[in-house]
């Protein structure tokens, strides 16, 4: 990696580290005595938030940063046009159909396999076949995200309406999880581990992905097999969306955020460096925000404001790609 993206990495870096230090023990102060018990309890139960937050930050800087890469545009993510709309979509369709006493609602490892299974095979039934035919017209990719994410929306609202109450009840705890709610039931042993092995899988593709910033034609001309990267790589942001819908719901516009930031920052569309900047713009993003919010005591969620300041600079960037044109 060049040395230039070496000194704002490491400053990004340390403010990422130091939110996770006052995330972490900011809850000491002004406690005079304190058992081992409960320290343990309370690092315990702030660590994994930590995690998942990482977790979080780390899947929507990847899918983010890749999927612009495929649609050669730098306002899509797979949030944005609604990835993890089907995810939700799921989990009240297995209680309309199987009901909420059912082994693939009780048992989170199920429950997650078979969501992530519908969201692979929705993102390559649908999104496989728009990028091959118009990855390049904003209007169309935009129109089918809107499009999509409304009909997963109005799926889901329909069938919540006409399930037992009691289902209703299982459906809102399973697909409300949020960032102060969070599902670290499958933390340790299922989503750590899946972000582990799909960065590693991921990563091998990065010089493949660099060239394919020079469009399809040039790609191909490079020796990239351009069609089954774009199918893996599908398979792999629906699984790694899946991973951070089920830890604590939708965040349509962090992955936006923080991969636009990165290019701002660094300069450069290489993905190794922006794959780096924009996950620890994402830990900085999630841990010191909830930091800030718990701390002054806010009555609001972080993910509204992630959203309203995404939705504002998505605005930005299409005000500024309109002038330039």
């Amino acid at each position: 990696m060049p040395n230039k993206f070496i000194k704002p990495l490491i400053m990004v870096g340390l403010i990422a580290l130091l939110a996770v230090i006052l995330y972490l023990t900011y809850w000491l102060i002004g406690i005079d005595v304190i058992t081992i018990g409960q320290l343990e309890r309370g690092l315990s139960r702030r660590g994994a938030r930590v995690v998942a937050m990482i977790v979080v930050a780390f899947t929507m800087g990847m899918t983010g940063l890749f999927f612009q890469t495929l649609t050669q545009n730098r306002i899509l993510t797979p949030s944005v046009i609604g990835f993890d709309s089907t995810f939700v979509l799921s989990q009240t369709l297995i209680v309309f159909l199987f009901g909420s006493s059912t082994v693939l609602i009780a048992n989170p490892y199920y429950n997650f396999i078979l969501s992530t299974l519908v969201m692979v095979f929705s993102s390559l039934l649908l999104y496989g076949f728009v990028l091959k035919k118009g990855k390049n017209n904003l209007a169309l990719l935009l129109l089918v995200g809107l499009v999509f994410r409304t009909l997963m929306g109005s799926l889901t609202s329909f069938l919540s309406r006409i399930i037992d109450p009691d289902d209703f009840l299982v459906v809102t705890s399973r697909s409300m999880a949020s960032l102060t709610n969070m599902n670290t039931d499958i933390l340790w042993y299922l989503a750590l581990p899946i972000l582990v092995l799909v960065i590693i899988l991921m990563a091998r593709d990065t010089k493949s992905f660099d060239v394919m910033n020079l469009g399809e034609d040039q790609a191909k001309s490079l020796g990239v097999s351009y069609h089954k990267l774009m199918n893996r790589h599908l398979i792999y942001i629906a699984i790694l969306i899946s991973v951070s819908t089920a830890l604590v719901g939708p965040l349509m516009f962090l992955g936006l955020i923080t991969v636009n930031l990165s290019r701002e920052i660094l300069k450069t569309d290489y993905h190794k460096p922006l794959l780096w900047m924009s996950s620890l713009l994402g830990i900085v993003f999630l841990v010191l925000g909830q930091f800030i919010l718990t701390t002054l005591n806010l009555n609001t969620s972080l993910a509204t404001l992630i959203n309203l300041i995404g939705g504002l600079y998505m605005i930005s960037i299409l005000v500024k790609g309109e002038k330039q044109a």
